[in-house]
């Protein structure tokens, strides 16, 4: 509900939606972690882009990185289900980076996404094309931001 507001514009009414649903899934998973820390995660991913849209962006940070902290632990239990994730939950990590200017550190997070995900896209690209193309582009942007060549290895991976 908090994306489909933020589409029509109602970026304040989403960031309360994305901090009540935050705030459930935060519950539950403290009755039920193994359950409920994927939902968690996710929750707060969405939270950290609310935050985000509205310029709240220390917030978001500590929000995405929350997200992304979860999602480690849940890959190194499970990598084939979580790894993925993780992968996204770093790439929104590096957009609240990209938007605070940090480039070099968005790059960084950028790139770390995309090792995770390139296994898994070179086994079914089509499944993750779409977060593979919005990670490189990113990380293509800061990158250029920051001064940085683009590590043409990693990228070559996604072709």
């Amino acid at each position: 509900m908090g994306s489909r507001l933020s589409d029509l514009g109602r970026r304040e009414e989403a960031l309360a939606v994305a901090r009540e649903a935050a705030d459930i899934h935060r519950k539950l998973a403290e009755k039920n972690p193994q359950a409920f820390m994927p939902d968690l995660a996710a929750s707060l991913n969405n939270l950290g882009r609310r935050l985000s849209d509205l310029g709240q962006r220390e917030e978001a940070l500590a929000t995405a990185k929350e997200a992304a902290d979860i999602r480690r632990t849940l890959a190194k239990a499970n990598p084939q289900a979580f790894l993925p994730d993780l992968a996204m939950s770093i790439g929104a990590y590096g957009s609240v980076l990209l938007g605070m200017e940090r480039y070099g550190k968005a790059a960084r997070a950028f790139s770390e996404g995309l090792e995770l995900l390139a296994p898994f896209f070179r086994k079914h690209p089509q499944e993750f094309a779409g977060l593979a193309d919005a990670l490189r582009q990113l990380y293509l942007q800061a990158c250029q931001k920051a001064g940085l060549e683009p590590d043409r290895d990693l990228l070559s991976r996604f072709d």
